[in-house]
């Protein structure tokens, strides 16, 4: 697994907000340390210094903020080729 970054905040439309230390693939599905999916990283924002991506979460959970958010090394595999 590879950390992305971490969760900061639900936007108005349901969107998660997380501040992104390394940006990864459009449309990579988005895990906690636990291996639990959390959604489809959707959009990136932001100047280039300090990206943000936008998670379109499966189920809303206000237990993820603050925690790190990881992607699977075998999709950033398969994404690259």
């Amino acid at each position: 697994m590879k950390r992305i970054g971490t969760a900061l905040h639900y936007s108005r439309l349901g969107n998660l907000v997380v501040k992104l230390n390394e940006v990864p693939p459009i449309y990579i599905n988005i895990y906690t340390y636990t291996m639990k999916k959390v959604g489809i990283l959707y959009d990136v924002i932001g100047n280039i210094k300090n990206p943000y991506g936008l998670v379109k979460p499966y189920v809303r959970d206000e237990s993820l903020i603050g925690q790190p958010l990881y992607v699977k090394l075998q999709d950033l595999e398969k994404r690259r080729k």
